[in-house]
């Protein structure tokens, strides 16, 4: 084969080899996000499930861990996202690390 022959199948092997590297996105790094938040604790729609609304309500907590608060009471939660499947349809799921109750009473 004569360099002619070989340059263009070269060149073809080169620009697969580049736009293969240019598609591959690197690996997606796992976020821990840690929340801390104060709020209502409400009973959810799903028995068993235990939400907070945050105090000027702009986002819901679907509560998990071993110790939960009363529902009817307001507490500031700390906690990571939780990840994986759950049971409770509503709000974001996080896994209660510790929590605090205010001394306050939910108006609602």
């Amino acid at each position: 084969m004569s360099w002619k022959q070989i340059a263009p199948i070269a060149g073809l092997a080169l620009a697969a080899t580049a736009f293969g590297q240019a598609k591959r996105a690197p690996p997606p790094k796992k976020e821990i996000r840690e929340i801390i938040a104060t709020g209502c604790v409400l009973k959810a729609v799903e028995s068993g499930c235990l939400l907070l609304r945050t105090l000027d309500g702009s986002t819901v907590y679907s509560l998990f861990g071993e110790n939960r608060p009363d529902p009817g009471i307001v507490v500031t939660v700390e906690g990571k996202q939780h990840s994986g499947p759950t049971a409770c349809m509503q709000g974001v799921p996080i896994d209660v690390k510790s929590w605090q109750a205010t001394g306050e009473k939910c108006s609602r």
